[in-house]
């Protein structure tokens, strides 16, 4: 007969709580799902969809009010603002992120917001937002 130690039982509990608490936070988990299961009202842009040095669309027009997603679909981008209207405070995201993360933000100030992925700019991996009254 085999005995568990109390130790075994609580460390066993503790990484079983871990992975499915982890499954819970973060910026998703890369199964492609992010872009897909959107609240109503949100619009979704694609970073890096299928390799590719792209935000998809590379120009997206909302109201403003509008939650924007931005959902890495590969490795080793950002969103890294270049310009946006002087009483906007948009920051983007400029940590470097791999495929399955996200992040959102609302659009509250009408005008342009023009950003890059900063190791792809080069190969002109370049979008914008354009923030119309609503």
């Amino acid at each position: 007969m085999h005995h568990r130690t109390r130790r075994a039982v609580l460390s066993g509990t503790a990484t079983a709580a871990t992975l499915a608490l982890a499954g819970c936070l973060g910026g998703g988990d890369g199964d492609g799902d992010e872009a897909d299961d959107v609240p109503e009202g949100t619009e979704v842009v694609r970073v890096g969809p299928d390799g590719d040095y792209v935000f998809e669309p590379e120009e997206l027009t909302v109201e403003t009010g509008t939650t924007v997603r931005f959902v890495w679909e590969s490795s080793t981008h950002n969103v890294a603002v270049t310009s946006q209207p002087d009483d906007a405070d948009w920051e983007g995201h400029e940590p470097i992120e791999d495929e399955g993360f996200s992040f959102e933000h609302t659009f509250e100030v009408a005008g342009r917001y023009e950003y890059v992925c900063t190791p792809h700019r080069a190969q002109g991996m370049r979008g914008a937002v354009v923030v119309e009254e609503a």
